[in-house]
């Protein structure tokens, strides 16, 4: 399973695991489907939700917007007790949940279901069907124990977008088992609006205005009465009262940040400068978010008077500095930029040498992308003591990141004074940290790091990076090659051939792609021999596999290393097979340019061919609705390659685009930068009947004659 996979080579640590599923899915929101999902859940139509997924989305959905609290199972150990019969819902996660270190998600570990886990779905399948939606069914663990419960005779629902995409274990429970089925659905979303609309009678609502008013009430009763006895019924100093009384009025005072939008000008004022920095920050980034940068830009402004800003930032540590100047950057950078760099270099110091060492790495890095040459001024009077300087009990990672934190003349102390223990690290610790470490801190010291990566023996970097697959292979010949040419030359002559041949011809096309490209610029002979290594049955075989982007930048990357060879491979596709990958992906409008722009180089009339026969109206609903996510430069660049592909589908996608997109796009101030590209774009105007939109084209046609001679000019030169 690629997913177990990739976990793997991420990191071995447990630990290190949860880290980086916690960083992807914290602060992730419900979507609308989501919202409808959960009161199917809360109004009995769903009672128990088995989950491989370690996010929070069900359960913030029911919490937040039904009356309805879950319970929620994620450890083995009390798998035991769930009730499946139970009137409230149960969430019942098969692989763990994101805030504990024991999920399971690597390939050993996704092997078997904990086994009261599959003691839970076993009794619950002796009294309900099962709907499976969203799940692949490309671990072991859970398809083993539906498989071997099928015995039971449950009824299966399996849900997907397409039957010929399924795994080859699903299709042998549907095909080889009674009373299994598969729907074919378009997507979660629509199939939650579908169930949705059978029960749409039979939900209660609740009154959210209500509940938020009576929990506004509740709040601000318990804070008051907790002020009281904090104050009243305990002998405290004067002093310690007074920090008490304004901590707690600044917490009565903070109402929703709706509420906050609803007070006048003045208003807002004055209770922003009750805040903390931190509170003050993420207000104003809320409003410039979701109601109007305009205003959030002028509360911004007004605030910043008579050392506002510079006040509240010296009451608190450099985590919080960074993070409330850079929530207010998004607002104004620079108006933040001169903030801090008014701050008193000493007062940051002191802050900088007092932080921990991860909070410290955060904050600085944060500081200098607002204002570089501060904050290394800083560094550079920061004394940092000879423990601190010290590397013996930390891995490379940690190095990096102190390494990030000093001042060059410190870093640089650090590196030469420990050059035997950084020696030794680099050949105990697996190789991709050693090319992590190298990448990040070459990037200040290059010299020290170009020396720890030639005092290596190149065949103990060649029998490791070799262990790897192609991908990250690849990329540690990239940074070893920007260290050293030679030495990398050297190093990869060493590389067993066989190996190498091995690993091309059993992994992905994007992969070999990655590989003899980072190949390429050491040593072309042999990239292009390796290239040779490879059939033009396997690289078919290959093309079949791969999604169409990466065909198209596979395609283009490896003619630069055989041109006639990749280009009569290109010419051998079935156009039918393109057909099928459009109908069968989704896409942007800048991916679906993009793949078609490397393509039709190739073969121009058998791609175009090929992306005609598509399901237009299918591809035009994708495109048009994620449309205004494209940039006006990158539509405008890919006019002409969607006008000369599909005319009919470029067509369809202009009138089905927001009018406020099109009318953005020809509001761009640089929009004559691409005067020869608007012929195409207004002839699906004329075709599309818009009328203003067309004059407003031919009023900048007209007004830059000149770059159409130049582009003609250009032509002439060419042929």
């Amino acid at each position: 399973m690629l997913y177990g996979f990739w976990f793997e080579r991420f990191s071995e640590s447990p630990k290190e695991r949860q880290k980086l599923i916690e960083h992807l899915i914290d602060f992730k929101e419900p979507s609308g489907a989501y919202l409808l999902f959960s009161h199917l859940i809360s109004n009995g139509k769903i009672t128990n939700v088995f989950t491989t997924n370690f996010d929070d989305l069900i359960y913030d959905s029911l919490i937040r917007y039904t009356e309805t609290k879950p319970k929620i199972y994620s450890h083995n150990e009390v798998a035991q007790y769930i009730n499946t019969l139970s009137k409230r819902p149960n969430i019942i996660k098969l692989h763990g949940d994101f805030l504990f270190e024991n999920i399971k998600n690597t390939k050993p570990e996704t092997g078997l279901l904990w086994s009261n886990m599959e003691n839970k779905l076993e009794e619950c399948l002796k009294s309900f069907d099962l709907i499976v939606v969203g799940y692949n069914g490309a671990d072991d663990s859970v398809m083993n124990a539906l498989a071997k419960l099928k015995s039971k005779d449950y009824g299966l629902l399996w849900c997907g977008r397409n039957p010929e995409n399924l795994n080859w274990r699903v299709k042998e429970l549907i095909n080889q088992t009674n009373n299994s089925y598969f729907i074919q659905i378009e997507s979660f979303e629509l199939l939650s609006m579908k169930l949705f609309e059978v029960y749409k009678d039979e939900i209660d609502y609740p009154d959210f205005r209500s509940n938020a008013e009576r929990k506004e009430k509740e709040f601000h009763q318990y804070i008051t009465e907790f002020k009281t006895e904090l104050t009243e019924n305990v002998k405290l100093e004067e002093k310690e009262i007074e920090s008490i009384n304004s901590t707690l009025d600044i917490v009565l005072d903070r109402n929703s940040f709706f509420r906050v939008a609803e007070l006048n000008h003045s208003e807002q004022l004055e209770f922003l400068r009750k805040l903390r920095i931190d509170g003050i920050s993420r207000t104003l980034k809320n409003i410039h978010t979701n109601i109007n940068w305009e205003h959030s830009k002028t509360l911004y402004a007004d605030l910043d008077k008579d050392d506002f800003f510079q006040n509240k930032l010296y009451e608190v540590s450099i985590q919080h500095i960074s993070n409330a100047l850079s929530n207010l950057r998004k607002i104004d950078a620079e108006r933040t930029k001169s903030i801090l760099d008014s701050l008193n270099d000493e007062n940051l110091l002191d802050k900088i040498n007092s932080a921990s060492s991860s909070d410290l790495y955060s904050g600085i890095s944060e500081l200098k992308s607002i204002s570089p040459k501060k904050i290394e001024s800083i560094l550079n009077k920061r004394k940092v003591s000879p423990e601190l300087l010290v590397i013996e009990n930390q891995d490379l990672r940690k190095v990096a990141f102190k390494l990030k934190t000093l001042s060059p003349k410190d870093g640089l102390e650090l590196l030469i004074s420990n050059n035997e223990a950084l020696q030794t690290k680099i050949k105990e610790e697996p190789i991709k940290e050693v090319v992590i470490f190298l990448e990040n801190v070459s990037s200040i010291y290059f010299k020290e790091c170009q020396a720890l990566f030639e005092q290596l023996e190149n065949s103990f970097l060649a029998d490791r990076i070799l262990e790897q697959n192609l991908t990250l292979l690849s990329i540690s010949l990239r940074v070893f090659n920007h260290l050293n040419r030679n030495k990398t030359k050297q190093l990869i002559k060493l590389l067993d051939k066989d190996k190498l041949q091995s690993k091309l011809t059993t992994t992905s096309l994007q992969a070999i792609k990655s590989l003899l490209f980072a190949l390429k610029d050491v040593d072309f002979q042999l990239s292009k021999y390796l290239l040779g290594l490879i059939t033009d049955e396997q690289f078919q075989e290959k093309i079949e596999k791969s999604d169409l982007l990466s065909i198209a930048e596979s395609l283009e990357y490896l003619s630069k290393i055989d041109n006639p060879r990749i280009s009569k491979i290109a010419k051998e596709i079935n156009s039918e097979l393109i057909t099928h990958k459009i109908d069968n992906e989704d896409f942007t409008f800048q991916q679906f340019g993009n793949a078609m722009s490397k393509l039709i180089v190739f073969d121009f009339d058998k791609f175009c061919l090929a992306a005609r026969e598509i399901d237009v109206p299918r591809l035009t609903d994708k495109i048009s609705k994620t449309i205004n996510k494209t940039g006006e430069q990158v539509f405008l660049h890919f006019v002409p390659i969607y006008f000369k592909v599909n005319r009919v589908l470029f067509s369809k996608i202009i009138k089905e685009s927001p009018q406020d997109y099109i009318d953005s796009i020809l509001k761009w101030p640089k929009i004559d930068l691409y005067t020869v590209n608007l012929p195409y774009l207004n002839r699906v105007f004329i075709e599309n009947k818009m009328d203003k939109e067309k004059e407003y084209v031919d009023y900048i046609i007209s007004n830059n004659q000149d770059k159409f001679r130049k582009k003609k000019r250009r032509k002439k030169k060419k042929h």
